[in-house]
């Protein structure tokens, strides 16, 4: 301290000195705090103290002094951390990062990872849909898009589809794919030597090749939605064409197919026993498409769901390819879980079949099953309020659909009424599986409250095919999937009436019968819509059937599974057609 006094008395007469000989102290008078000023600025320039002076600064302030300086150093500290984090919050992204390994369980196992087969088994169809490209696919929306076809055109009268497909289109194995390889794909499901389920859609439809990139088919009568069938997926020809019809079931490439999707085969396990218990697909970096940033995908194959959950539940898996509506309270973390309840072309309805039960022809009594029914208080109480309620053959999602169709809604007195003077007795069938026994208890217990004497049969899986082949029922509770196009022709037309028919209900009506058969061949789609409109106001005011609902298809992902922006498919594999957005690994980027 005597030292640092010494220095500053010692520079004080210094410049004293020099002001003097200078005569400043005579002209200017200068008071002695400004002088002090002076004196320590000449010591210490620096205006900002430093740490060590800082660490001194109680000493020459008072308590409440001090008080005052911390309180206002806290509030810009707490300003300062709050500019932070509202800044990191608005301009801190973060960006899909390559990498990574998702896992799926999965009910069954693959057999015929081939685009010949793979439409008879699910989880066929899902390997197929990673593993391999077609003409046309669809998007997460349920929007029927291009996937190796770049161009369309098609004939005035609807019967010719000319499609030029993309350039530089590669194999896995490196090949380059052409148009040899569709049309000899195309050729082998027509070929019945195959036996390929996809067959009796295509049989009166031929195909030429114009050139390397364009093939032309050719239609026996226009069908509007004929892209849909172009969905299946393209094999290649060099590794097929030698492989017997006969042995193709059994070919290795089966199981380690080799397609140009946007991932490929890597490796499989199999138990002790030959079970297939695990198939690994690593991506494909040749995609012609955006490569997808999951590095791999894998599946885990179970018997039943309960395994399947418990394995979700050990963390053993990080998504589920389905979830049954009753299996939800098992899971253990569903705060860790997305739930994607995708829309799917499935209608539940009510079919009458007046020839079992004579007193459903008279539709006041149709009408009045009808208003006996909650349906939003049904799909709550059974399904939480998740499914989607129907009143038409062609669900709300669908861009054919009329929002003014008759609608038949919860009305229990006038239905009770009409009971009352034409009593009825009726047999309700549901097929005992999943959900289907808690709905139809339901049904009952509306229509019992409204005067119905009502039954229910539970029946196997295996005795419903049987029972609606003769049409053994008087009210059955059954689903169909009516697909993403509003042609219904196969459901309702007359002609589909019989055991061989999807027209459950024998309905049978001849402008819808019309319609349908216009709606299907207008190459105009406005005009499509127009016929489907009016088709759907025909019918609903019939009501050959009661529409309940649409069940959504439930797929599970752990939360760090990111990207899925599905929210409509048209099979359960279409849930892949937006993986090359899924992502496990960020990176962080700053937007000033």
């Amino acid at each position: 301290m005597d030292l640092l006094k010494n220095k500053i008395v010692s520079r004080w007469r210094r410049i004293r000195a020099t002001w003097s000989f200078f005569g400043f102290f005579k002209k200017i008078p200068v008071s002695q705090e400004e002088i002090d000023k002076k004196l320590v600025y000449s010591l210490s320039p620096r205006k900002i103290p430093t740490g060590d002076q800082i660490k001194h600064i109680k000493k020459f302030l008072n308590p409440r002094e001090f008080l005052i300086v911390k309180i206002c150093a806290l509030v810009i500290l707490v300003n300062v951390v709050y500019l932070g984090v509202v800044f990191i919050a608005r301009h801190l992204e973060y960006l899909p990062l390559s990498g990574g390994e998702y896992i799926e369980g999965a009910i069954g196992y693959p057999k015929s990872i081939n685009p010949l087969y793979a439409a008879s088994r699910s989880i066929d169809s899902d390997l197929s849909r990673l593993i391999y490209s077609s003409l046309f696919k669809y998007d997460q929306n349920g929007n029927l898009s291009e996937d190796l076809a770049a161009a369309v055109d098609v004939s005035a009268n609807g019967k010719e589809y000319t499609i030029k497909i993309k350039d530089n289109i590669k194999w896995h194995n490196g090949a380059d794919l052409t148009i040899d390889d569709v049309l000899f794909t195309f050729n082998l499901i027509k070929n019945p030597s195959y036996r390929s389920p996809l067959r009796s859609a295509l049989v009166n439809v031929n195909a030429a090749k114009i050139d390397d990139r364009t093939i032309k088919f050719v239609l026996s009568e226009a069908y509007a939605p004929f892209k849909e069938m172009l969905t299946f997926g393209i094999l290649p020809k060099s590794l097929w064409e030698n492989i017997n019809p006969d042995s193709a079931v059994l070919a290795d490439l089966n199981l380690k197919p080799i397609g140009s999707g946007p991932y490929k085969f890597q490796s499989l396990v199999k138990n002790k026993n030959g079970e297939l218990k695990e198939y690994h697909l690593t991506v494909n970096e040749s995609y012609y498409g955006q490569p997808s940033y999951l590095k791999e995908i894998s599946f885990k194959f179970f018997v039943d769901y309960s395994e399947a959950v418990k394995a979700l539940n050990d963390n053993q898996v990080a998504g589920l390819d389905y979830l049954p509506f009753s299996y939800r309270k098992e899971l253990l973390a569903r705060d860790s879980l997305n739930f994607h309840e995708l829309v799917q072309p499935q209608i539940v309805s009510l079919f009458f079949n007046y020839e079992k039960n004579k007193t459903l022809s008279d539709k006041e009594v149709r009408v009045a099953l009808a208003s006996a029914l909650d349906k939003d208080g049904l799909i709550n109480k059974v399904f939480a309020g998740i499914y989607q309620r129907a009143d038409g053959p062609i669900l709300a999602s669908n861009f054919a659909y009329n929002e003014a169709i008759t609608k038949y809604n919860y009305f229990p007195e006038a239905a009770a009424t009409t009971i009352k003077s034409k009593p009825l007795t009726a047999v309700l069938t549901v097929v005992d599986s999943g959900s289907n026994v808690a709905v139809g208890e339901q049904i009952k217990e509306y229509w019992e409250k409204a005067g119905v004497n009502v039954t229910i049969r539970a029946v196997s899986g295996e005795q419903a095919a049987n029972i609606i082949k003769e049409r053994d029922f008087e009210i059955l509770l059954y689903g169909e999937s009516v697909g993403g196009d509003p042609d219904v022709y196969a459901f309702w037309h007359s002609s589909q009436i019989g055991a061989k028919g999807l027209n459950l209900a024998a309905y049978n009506n001849a402008e819808v019968d019309r319609l349908l058969v216009e709606g299907r061949t207008a190459t105009d789609v406005v005009e499509r819509i127009n016929k489907y409109k009016k088709f759907q106001e025909i019918i609903t005011n019939d009501l050959p059937v009661i529409w309940l609902y649409s069940p959504t298809y439930t797929y599970v992902q752990e939360h760090q599974l990111k990207g899925f922006s599905g929210t409509t498919i048209i099979e359960p594999a279409d849930r892949f057609n937006g993986v090359g957005s899924w992502y496990l690994k960020t990176k962080k980027k700053i937007n000033w």
